[in-house]
């Protein structure tokens, strides 16, 4: 087992809300293509794939010099990528980026590459590092995770509950809520056991992949979340414009500092 991380950039064609999306142009590329080079520019993976069920995603993955490789359905990134481990012979440590993120910050994927070498033994999630609005609060477009102390991941919601305090969390752990980002880390061992599993009724009902897991297997791998800038994701025609803007922003921005730092302060 290798003691890197691989990046899988899971991307379907299909789309509710923007059929179509991930083959958008911006600056002359492809949407998908921007989220493999923003995995690219944080210099923490051994290797990158695209994980796919279209021909005309993986054409234009592989005319850009990425790896794409072609699966069958799935109903979420995470089943896409467990159902497929046979394609990544030997990696250990995986991370998913959501092909529709194409101004994602390559900062926040080293904290996440980071935490899983560190904890492989947990799955890892990105948050934003500053506290929602109040309409991001009552969005249930917007998918909220509630963070103990400790960083540990009590839930999440697609609206605010009325109390400060979520399930789980005590007194002396309050609960804090953050907008969850597109990125998650697991291990091999965590992917072959999510591929054996069936959508569970939470995961169904709130839309969340990850709850497929601990619903089934409550504590099997707790969840840890990461603080993080936001990306810019592409959901609605009209995202395109703030995720142009958000990838002008990180282009034309000083280069980071290549070394990675966990995060160890949860509010």
């Amino acid at each position: 087992m290798e003691s890197g991380v691989t990046c899988v950039v899971p991307a379907r064609l299909g789309s509710t809300r923007f059929p179509g999306k991930l083959l958008q142009p911006l600056r002359g590329k492809p949407v998908v293509v921007h989220a493999l080079e923003r995995a690219a520019a944080a210099g923490c993976f051994d290797r990158i794939f695209c994980f796919t069920d279209s021909p005309e995603i993986a054409a234009a993955v592989a005319a850009h010099g990425f790896d794409p490789v072609l699966t069958g359905e799935a109903s979420n990134g995470t089943e896409r990528i467990a159902r497929h481990l046979d394609a990544l012979p030997g990696a250990g440590l995986i991370v998913n980026l959501q092909g529709d993120e194409p101004a994602f910050p390559a900062e926040g994927l080293r904290v996440l590459c980071a935490a899983l070498r560190k904890h492989p033994d947990l799955v890892h999630l990105l948050a934003h590092q500053d506290p929602p609005s109040a309409d991001d609060l009552a969005n249930p477009n917007r998918v909220k995770v509630a963070v103990d102390a400790l960083g540990f991941v009590r839930g999440f919601v697609r609206a605010a509950p009325d109390t400060a305090m979520g399930a789980g969390a005590s007194r002396s752990a309050p609960t804090t809520y953050r907008l969850q980002l597109g990125a998650y880390g697991y291990s091999r061992k965590y992917l072959a056991g999510y591929a054996a599993l069936a959508p569970s009724a939470q995961e169904i009902e709130l839309s969340h992949e990850i709850l497929r897991a601990t619903d089934h297997q409550p504590g099997w791998a707790p969840l840890r979340a990461h603080f993080s800038a936001p990306g810019s994701s592409v959901d609605v025609p009209a995202d395109l414009a703030s995720a142009l803007q958000a990838l002008d922003n990180i282009l034309n921005a000083p280069s980071p500092d290549p070394q990675p730092a966990l995060q160890g302060k949860f509010p």
